[in-house]
């Protein structure tokens, strides 16, 4: 660009190496085969992870928009509980799709309505995390340009995944997950997470045993049932604990000391009351003794045997009143 100043020429250059990368990015080389098997049925119901993500896809509600479906049903496949709506940062979910062949190509197609500053390029990468590309987007939509998006359009976003063929499901092979590769993963870790075998997923992928060219591309991961997966602690759930469980906690414990405090008061309230008899007892047996003591210059107090041998063990023959006895 001789004819432009130096400061032009830079950003020319800037915006030409960017405009290189990103070609160069979307024509990585995925040796995951997402074409239709000729022994698979035309479509099928599978499954495509999502990592959650701030700001905008921290809630099962969001997420579930952007993939047309019910965040019930994204909440029964991730094993989560049906009101655990918020989440937590990188959790991963499992969001269900309906998978079938767009030509030669097995796709999800997904509509998505288009927002201020969203591109083919931005949706995919962000918005969908990779599951799909610009390129596959743009050739399902050819009469748009993938920068000039108009808002609140609908456009279809094709997310890669793939029918069992009849072959794996001989071997019960029930569903292909889609699963984008992360940097730190590896074979063990992620058959591990997903409960599948790792030779299967090596087989599936044509990668070997190094899946570092796989970095941030859709994979399949073959299983032979839903994983369960690990349950993140989210902002409702930190220390394990529920808001409505504490409110519970808390009034049980408030009624147990209430009933403690009255037991406590009962307790010591009967316990006055037979201190008071004992002392009106004693009492009453004071004046009998003091009545009796006007009589005889000193009470004489006998054994309980010795009266008993003197009235003949309370014999009606020496009763001599309602409760006196001759001796």
């Amino acid at each position: 660009f001789p004819f432009l100043p130096l400061h032009s020429q830079i950003l020319c250059l800037v915006i030409m190496l960017f405009s290189t990368n990103i070609v160069a990015q979307s024509q990585q080389d995925n040796r995951t085969n997402f074409s239709c098997p000729s022994d698979s049925p035309p479509s099928c119901e599978t499954y495509v992870t999502y990592f959650a993500q701030s700001p905008n896809f921290l809630s099962l509600t969001n997420i579930s928009n952007i993939f047309d479906t019910s965040p019930l049903s994204i909440a029964r496949a991730s094993n989560l509980e049906p009101m655990d709506d918020k989440l937590v940062k990188d959790q991963v979910l499992l969001v269900p799709v309906t998978c079938g062949c767009t030509g030669n190509r097995s796709f999800a197609n997904i509509s998505y309505e288009i927002n201020q500053g969203d591109s083919f390029y931005f949706v995919a990468t962000t918005s969908y995390e990779n599951l799909t590309n610009w390129r596959a987007v743009m050739d399902l939509n050819p009469v748009l340009s993938p920068n000039k998006l108009p808002i609140g359009i609908q456009v279809v976003f094709p997310l890669f995944c793939k029918c069992p063929s009849k072959n794996q499901l001989d071997k019960e092979i029930k569903y292909l997950i889609t699963y984008v590769w992360k940097p730190g993963d590896n074979v063990s870790l992620v058959s591990d997470k997903f409960g599948a075998s790792p030779e299967d997923i090596m087989s599936e992928n044509n990668y070997g045993q190094n899946f570092t060219a796989a970095n941030n591309l859709p994979v399949l991961i073959p299983v032979t049932r839903l994983p369960v997966l690990a349950r993140s602690p989210s902002d409702g759930r930190k220390g394990g604990i529920r808001l409505p469980a504490i409110i519970g906690i808390s009034l049980g414990c408030t009624l147990l000391v209430l009933v403690l405090a009255v037991l406590l008061v009962y307790v010591y309230c009967l316990k006055m009351k037979t201190l008071n008899r004992s002392a009106s007892s004693a009492e009453t047996a004071d004046k009998l003794l003091s009545g009796v003591s006007g009589y005889v210059s000193k009470p004489t107090m006998y054994e309980t045997d010795a009266i008993m041998e003197a009235t003949m063990n309370l014999s009606e023959q020496c009763k001599i009143g309602e409760s006196v006895y001759k001796a």
